[in-house]
């Protein structure tokens, strides 16, 4: 695989992705769930749920992605068929992973056109609903997992937060990459580790489990065996602070169900590396950058939120 994504080394793929480990395939051994945030002037989108489970209950519009789509389109297309609207996705709010294999994603973004009002097998309707009705819940909502994912949609509006949408590109497995960076107090240079070719520590995720009986396809698993085997770190606790993923790579219209995650975590220090590795700095004359878009990615304005197991 060889491709580069523009940006920076916090966000860019590395020039060469593994293809070996669990080959993903919707259905079988992994699931996403889309939803969609849609604020306008103190309101929020919901839908009325016509599954006969939770009929008549209110939620975010929110379905599995289908084959043959990217996140984006399967968000657009719930929101099509839950609410009646055209949607836009702006950024990715958050992700969750309660199971191997499982992974949603929220989606925030702007809407046109006018709200379903008749009942179908998608829902029964929907409707503006106050955002301070729907946080108190004052309406009969199907699940409470949803308030989190609003207020952090809320949270991010008002600091500044840009965020970042799905780079769709075609992965047929899983693969993980860290971005391990490092800031001097007395300097405004960032390190990153990389290989000697300039990438990130990057490992395929297989489809087996650990000792302890873990999936190793869950990407924290991963990014542990990343520090232990390939950086030999012994601990990271009190070196490293994770913080979010700075990339997330996915296209599902070529039948490839897999995904990327760049993960972003602080050292505190350049500590030691095997001779496989270097601290580089994220902007010289050997790399691609942009200065701005570093910034931003540091300030977590870029950076999605998805936490650990």
């Amino acid at each position: 695989y060889q491709r580069r994504v523009r940006g920076t080394l916090l966000s860019r793929l590395p020039s060469y992705l593994p293809a070996e480990g669990m080959q993903a395939t919707l259905r079988r051994n992994c699931c996403y769930i889309v939803s969609a945030v849609i604020l306008r002037n103190d309101k929020i989108v919901l839908i009325q749920e016509a599954k006969l489970g939770c009929r008549g209950q209110w939620y975010l519009p929110a379905g599995r992605l289908e084959l043959g789509e990217t996140l984006a389109e399967g968000a657009k297309r719930e929101v099509r068929e839950e609410a009646g609207l055209e949607f836009n996705p702006t950024r990715i709010i958050s992700m969750e992973s309660s199971s191997p294999g499982w992974l949603r994603i929220n989606f925030a973004g702007t809407a046109t056109g006018d709200l379903k009002t008749f009942e179908d097998k998608e829902s029964l309707q929907a409707k503006w609903f106050s955002v301070s009705e729907v946080l108190d819940r004052r309406i009969d909502l199907r699940a409470v997992d949803i308030l989190p994912v609003i207020r952090e949609a809320l949270e991010q509006d008002k600091s500044g937060f840009i965020g970042t949408l799905p780079v769709e590109i075609e992965r047929p497995n899983f693969t993980v990459s860290l971005a391990v960076v490092c800031t001097l107090n007395d300097s405004d240079k960032v390190s990153v580790v990389t290989t000697g070719k300039g990438d990130l520590p990057t490992r395929a995720i297989p489809s087996v489990k650990d000792s302890k009986g873990r999936h190793l396809y869950d990407v924290f698993v991963m990014a542990e065996l990343i520090f232990k085997e390939d950086l030999e770190l012994e601990s990271v606790d009190n070196l490293l602070n994770y913080t979010g993923v700075t990339t997330l790579a996915h296209d599902g219209r070529q039948g490839k169900d897999g995904m990327h995650f760049t993960l972003l975590y602080y050292s505190t220090s350049q500590f030691p590396l095997p001779s496989k590795y270097t601290w580089q700095q994220s902007c010289d004359q050997t790399t691609t950058c942009n200065m701005t878009l570093v910034g931003e990615i540091l300030s977590r304005k870029r950076v999605i939120p998805i936490p650990e197991n």
